[in-house]
């Protein structure tokens, strides 16, 4: 009797370790990308604010502006 119990213990823990390490990395990927797409919404929102700020007079130079800063924020989203 013993010797069964050690069998199935001895095959079923491993299996439930991988699962659990599976789970966590799912976990670590979803928890990634939701901050991802929180830190890209972030960077849309103040390149809106940046560009109601931009006067008529310097509307171009100011959305480029707007935009370049924008897409630096973009980039430091993503995970290294």
């Amino acid at each position: 009797m013993r010797i069964v119990l050690a069998l199935i213990i001895g095959f079923t823990l491993p299996q439930l370790a991988e699962a659990s390490t599976e789970n966590l990395s799912r976990a670590k990927l979803r928890f990634a990308d939701a901050t991802s797409e929180a830190c890209i919404a972030n960077c849309d929102n103040q390149n809106a604010a940046c560009k109601r700020v931009c006067p008529t007079t310097l509307g171009t130079p100011c959305f480029s502006s707007c935009d370049s800063q924008a897409q630096v924020c973009r980039q430091s989203c993503q995970p290294r």
